[in-house]
């Protein structure tokens, strides 16, 4: 009789030994499955968007430029003529808006198509402004008029260097880079497409 009640006792831990390790395995790969079904449920163009929406705009170049601006109006020295020199330092950003990114999902890749980097911010550092060869005019002379429209023509003359320096082409080139680095890690088995307009 206690042959049989030890046989039982041992059949029983023996089987609940089983038992846990069966639930243990299908546990495992539950959890393996369960991960990746979550994670690629997660990946649709709302959530890239919001990932991407996340940094506003892709400032990703800088450049500088200093320039000499000159000024020459009117015929007769100290009645009507009038002018100046003027030495100055642009600073520009150039980027893409993140707004304009058009995103794509389908089962193997996620397409993100990046707009036309475009200069972001243009601005005259007005402590780099300097002034010289000044030729003053009695009746031709508004100072103040005069020194806006020269720092919005040397502004547009150094914007127009910056692009043809290639401020741009490194932009879209950086946004692209900086778009992949985002993304990594974060599109489940998809495979990611970067392409520009």
């Amino acid at each position: 009789m206690k042959k049989n009640q030890k046989f039982r006792l041992s059949f029983r831990g023996l089987l609940t030994f089983v038992a846990a390790v069966v639930l243990l395995m299908i546990g495992g790969v539950i959890g393996q499955h369960l991960p990746k079904a979550s994670h690629e449920k997660t990946v649709t163009e709302a959530t890239i968007s919001a990932r991407l929406a996340e940094i506003g705009e892709l400032s990703t170049e800088k450049y500088s430029y200093t320039g000499l601006y000159k000024l020459t109006q009117g015929e007769i020295p100290l009645i009507t003529q009038k002018g100046f020199s003027m030495v100055y330092t642009a600073n520009f950003k150039a980027g893409i808006k993140v707004k304009d990114v058009q995103v794509k999902v389908d089962q193997s890749k996620v397409t993100v198509t990046l707009p036309a980097a475009k200069i972001l911010s243009a601005e005259i550092n007005p402590s780099s402004i300097k002034f010289y060869d000044q030729k003053a005019a009695l009746f031709n002379w508004s100072q103040k008029e005069d020194v806006t429209k020269a720092e919005k023509a040397a502004l547009k003359r150094a914007q127009a260097a910056a692009i043809k320096a290639g401020i741009l082409t490194s932009a879209q080139k950086s946004a692209k880079k900086l778009v992949k680095q985002l993304l990594k890690g974060q599109l489940g088995n998809r495979q990611l497409v970067v392409l520009q307009e």
